[in-house]
Parts: C-alpha cells; structure tokens; sequence
C-alpha cells in the first residue's frame, strides 16, 4: 500500500462510531485500499471543497474550488496533477472576476476527459448556488494550461457536481437547480458544450427536493441516476431511453445526510456509491458529514456495504467523486475537514459485499449512530522548542509519530528584538499552512508559548506589547485559546520583590488585550500557590491564569499536591507536566504520577498536560526516545492506554 504520513493519520485517529461499535471489528473496512494520501500539503486557500476527477493521457488531474470560506469572492478552481506518482503543487484554473469592481465565487467544478481529444473543466460562477452561471474551459494539454472561459448559455448549467456520461454520442450531463426548489434536470451536448439541450425537471418541487445527480449504465441499455434528497434517503429514477424521460422518483434502501454522493459503473458489471451512511436523527433532514462510505450493488437497487473511507467524529468528509481508470482501479477524491483533498485508490477485486440491513451499516447498533466522542478530560501535548524545532513543520510531525494528542508552538526568539522572530508574523499562508499541516496530522495546537521572556524581564524590557500582540495573532490564526508566558529569571517576582508593581501592571494591560481577544494569558511564577492567588487577585482579569509547572514547587520543596489544591482547578488553565532532567517522568522518584491525576481528579481540574523537560540525563539528546516515553507513560496514567 502506497503511503505518506498522511496515511498514518487517517487510518489511526481517534475512536470512531464505526470502528467501536459492537461487531465491527469483524469486518476489515479497508479492505481493496492501495492508496490514501493527500493531493496537496500546502496551498495558498485556507479552504477547499467539491473536488472533481478525471483521468487524462497524462494521468489523473483534479480540481476543486478553494479560498478564504465557501461564497467568499476569493475563491478560485484549482487543479492538481499527478505526474509520476506524485502529486504536484496546486495551480489555479479559473476565478470569478467580472470586471474591475466585481468578482463573484467559483463553485463546483466538473472535470471530463473527451476521449483523444481535450479535458474539459465545467465550474459555476456567481454569489450562491441559486444564482450562479454555468462556464467551461478546455485544456489541450492534459491540464497544464486552459482556454480562455465560455459561458454556457442561459438555463444551462453543465454537470453540477458529478461527472457527465456518454450516451449514444451525446454527453449527458446530470444537473439541477435550486433556485425555485430543488429540482433535477439532464443537459444535454452533441458536440462537447458548443451547443445544448436540456430535459426536465425530472422532479416536481414536493414531495421530493433532490439536487446532484450521478448516472449509472446498466447492461440492458437502461440509465439509472442516484442524488443527494432533503427526504432523508438517497433518491433513484431510472431511463429507457437514453436520458430522454424518466421514471417517478423513488427511494433507495440507504440513508442520506442531505450532502453530495457520487457513483460509477464498473467494468465488472457492478456499480459503486460513495456516500456518508447517515440517518439524520428525529425527522431532520441534514446530518453529520461522516463516516464516509463505500457501497456496492449488481443490480442497483439491493447495496452492500464495503469500505469505510472515513469515520471521524469530526465530519467533514464530503462531497466525493469517483471514476474507474484505464487500468481498472477505482480513484475517488473528496474534501476532508474544508482543510484538504483526499485521494484514495482501490482494487475493485478486493473489494468485499456486507449486505446492509435496515439502513444499517454493518456493525453498527442504530441507523444513526452517535459520532459525538468527547476528548479524554487529560491530554498530552509536548513542547516544539523541546523537540527542537520552533514553529517548524517537523515539530507537528515527529508529535503525531511520538503519539502525542498536541503540541505548544513557541513564538520563537525574542532576543533584544522588539518582538518574536516568528515565521508567521505578517505571513498568514504560512499560519494558514501550518494549521492545515496539524489537522492532516491530527495533532492540536494545545498552546502558543512566549518561551523568550524566560531570559527577557517582561516587567523591564522596552517592547512587550508587540510581543503579547504577536502571539495573541497566532493563537486566534491557530484557533487556540491558551498563551504560556513565563515571568522567567529576570523578572522572577519571588526573587525580585520590587519588580512586581510594573509585572502587575504590564499583565493588567495585557490581560485587556486577551480579555478583547477572548483568549486566557497562563503566566508561570516561583511563587507558592498562596501567592500565586493573591497575585492573580491583584492583577483582577478572568483572562490571566496560572500555567502550573510541577517543576516549581518540587524544586523548593514544596507538596506538589496541596499547591495544586490551593490553587483550585479554576485557576489554573494548563500544566507543564514536567520536572528536572534526571530521568523521565515514569522513574522520577520525586512525582508519584497516578497520585497526581487522583488530585486532578478530586479538584475537578481537566486540560492539556504538557511536557516540556524530565529527559534522561545519559541520553539527553536523544529526543524520540525521551519524548516518546513519557508520552507513552502519560498516556498509560491519564488516559488508560497501555
């Protein structure tokens, strides 16, 4: 199986609905998974969505729209190619520039390779899907360049979301409108989008609302169309003639979440769905975007369940398209998270057939099963200056290899700068990348950290509130809540009484900027947790906290357990759960680890615990082996797995 690190993450993140509900585990719902891997890493668009697919001479090109957020005007159809196995950096293909002073969003694009001849790019324009234009481009090329745009003429819109069909030498084109109800139609071209004709609706507008219909051929000759409803199942009507006319509506024997599916016939006779297996719950008709899945059928009306794609509770994953190459493996692409695109191949051979009952997928102990999994009340996270590598892709990477749940992202040097040399201040691609990167990962940002006041005074420096801005920057970029900010050596307050009026009034100043930001500032001292308090209450703001290091009160030889009681869950927002470089967390004599969860425990507090020291002192450099045994022990004492 072909792999990359992304590989890693989708098969192994958190406890799903399908993979711990009773009796799934009899079932290998990967089974005919070759590939599955991301068609990019980074990309100049904080979001993609409604990838599309097609195989050219060249190899296989997708595109999807991508930009600030789904109807912003920014959003562009991008294309990328794979060239020798690999896929190469996205490359956009069309915007929605009207003039000097209008610009509307793109939408859904459709690719279509014309057999011998050029790949065809079908993509919307306009400010939502109800008063969007149909446009086409040409490539010539294998979709390395394309032609300057064609409007499609008024009415028509081209395939909507799914990929058109051959018919008898017309290109059937399956489509739909949502501006007077959710209605289906086919369009039709003779001669390749230069001139169209158009049936339907197919589908009045009640009881039915149905919209993105994909076509199946059947041996007989007959066509037979599956499409996203509001109605709570996946819809079907069937044709005799070509696409001419078509039956009734009618319903599948599987569920939908009122989002996009897309279908294939294979060359073996049978045909593929991909869709998310989910029952909305009550009478709703909109559910959860996950898990994501693969049925199958011989005959399209009985379905078998077969591969599970994705099954995070996260959501998210939608919108697939799918075709069956030359060579006879099936490529499927959809959004995964709005974050990224997501390839995955398979063999059509290994392919299994579960029937499913009851609009219930195999396993599963309801049709609509609970995707809502809590976060354990303890995670791990580890520090990126600790693994070495601040603010760099790496650090995210070997955290997620080591098998922690996050990581603290250091704002970098400060020096005698007047704030941090941060590779994201000014740079929001960059920012917008790394937390794409994290999120393909599975690693959480569990905290910015402004490491670089260990060594500069915070009260005395001439530059603090660029720095504190700065950070408070990151942490909104990277949806993060919690700051560390160390009072450090040479503003230590408990060595250095008289520099705690300006440190008071510096964190008062700071303190507005995050109350403003709706973010919380953790400040460390080496006071005891009396004076901790009694500093928090003079410093009086609900966005200042205590980041408790248990290095601090074991160093002065104070009981760890009743600093942590006096301070009170409520005021401490993140530990560094860390202590001198002697040995590593689960050798040192001096921290009794499951003692200390049972007092996290009995005080109501949860949260990140974050590593940052405890190396063992005869292999200090040796970062993986460090970290990842106290990852290992943290995880085995706070969150049960061994």
């Amino acid at each position: 199986m072909k792999k990359n690190l992304m590989t890693v993450l989708g098969l192994a993140l958190v406890l799903t609905a399908v993979s711990c509900s009773q009796g799934a585990k009899e079932y290998d719902w990967k089974k005919g998974v070759v590939t599955d891997e991301f068609v990019f890493q980074k990309a100049p668009f904080a979001e993609c969505h409604a990838a599309t697919i097609a195989e050219t001479p060249a190899g296989l090109v997708v595109a999807y729209f991508g930009g600030t957020k789904e109807r912003n005007p920014d959003v562009c159809i991008w294309v990328s190619r794979q060239a020798d196995g690999k896929w190469l950096a996205p490359e956009m293909a069309a915007d929605g520039i009207q003039n000097e002073d209008l610009r509307y969003p793109c939408w859904n694009p459709v690719l279509y390779q014309i057999p011998g001849k050029e790949l065809l790019l079908f993509y919307k324009v306009g400010p939502s899907p109800s008063t969007w234009k149909g446009y086409l481009k040409r490539s010539f090329d294998n979709g390395q360049t394309w032609s300057q745009a064609e409007e499609l003429p008024e009415g028509i819109i081209g395939p909507v979301k799914n990929k058109p069909e051959e018919i008898d030498g017309m290109l059937v084109c399956p489509s739909s409108k949502e501006g007077n109800g959710w209605r289906l139609y086919m369009e039709m071209t003779p001669d390749y989008g230069k001139t169209w004709s158009s049936v339907g609706p197919l589908n009045e507008k009640e009881p039915w609302l149905a919209i993105q219909p994909s076509i199946l051929k059947h041996s007989n000759g007959n066509l037979q169309i599956l499409f996203r409803t509001r109605n709570r199942r996946i819809g079907t009507a069937w044709s005799k003639d070509g696409g001419q006319t078509w039956s009734k509506i009618d319903s599948t024997s599987l569920p939908n979440n009122n989002s996009g599916t897309d279908a294939v016939t294979l060359q073996d006779g049978r045909h593929l769905l991909v869709y998310n297996h989910v029952l909305p719950p009550d009478e709703q008709a909109k559910g959860p975007r996950t898990p994501l899945n693969v049925a199958l059928s011989k005959d399209g009306k009985k379905w078998y369940a077969s591969v599970v794609l994705e099954d995070s509770p996260v959501s998210q994953y939608s919108y697939p398209a799918v075709i069956q190459g030359a060579d006879g493996y099936i490529h499927i692409v959809y959004t995964w998270r709005r974050q990224g695109i997501k390839y995955v191949k398979l063999d059509p051979a290994e392919l299994q057939m579960v029937p499913i009952k009851n609009l219930t997928w195999p396993g599963l102990l309801s049709p609509t099963p609970d995707v809502t999994v809590k976060d354990p009340d303890f995670q791990v996270s580890v520090c990126d200056w600790m693994l070495l590598k601040r603010q760099k892709d790496g650090a995210v990477t070997l955290a997620q290899e080591l098998g922690y749940d996050g990581l603290e992202v250091d704002m970098n040097s400060l020096s005698k700068n007047p704030t941090f040399l941060s590779r994201f201040k000014n740079n929001p691609e960059e920012l917008m990348n790394y937390k794409r990167l994290a999120a393909m990962t599975g690693i959480k940002i569990s905290s910015v950290a402004m490491s670089g006041f260990y060594a500069q005074s915070f009260a005395l420096r001439d530059s603090y509130i660029e720095p504190v801005q700065d950070c408070i920057d990151v942490m909104k970029g990277l949806g993060v809540k919690v700051c560390f900010l160390p009072l450090g050596v040479t503003s230590d307050i408990a060595a250095h009484p008289e520099l705690r009026p300006a440190a008071v009034e510096r964190l008062r100043t700071v303190a507005k900027m995050a109350e403003k930001a709706g973010v919380i500032i953790g400040i460390e001292t080496t006071l005891d947790a009396a004076g901790e308090l009694a500093l928090l209450k003079e410093i009086g703001s609900p966005a200042v906290k205590i980041y408790f290091n248990f290095q601090n009160p074991l160093r002065a030889g104070r009981d760890l357990h009743q600093e942590l009681r006096t301070l009170g869950a409520d005021n401490i927002c993140m530990i560094h759960c860390t202590n001198t470089d002697k040995v590593w967390l689960e050798n040192d004599p001096e921290i009794d680890m499951p003692a200390v969860k049972k007092t996290l425990e009995d005080m109501g507090w949860k949260g990140w615990l974050v590593v940052e020291r405890s190396r063992d002192a005869s292999q200090s450099r040796n970062v993986r082996a460090n970290y990842g045994a106290n990852c290992t022990y943290l995880k085995k004492v706070f969150q049960g797995i061994e």
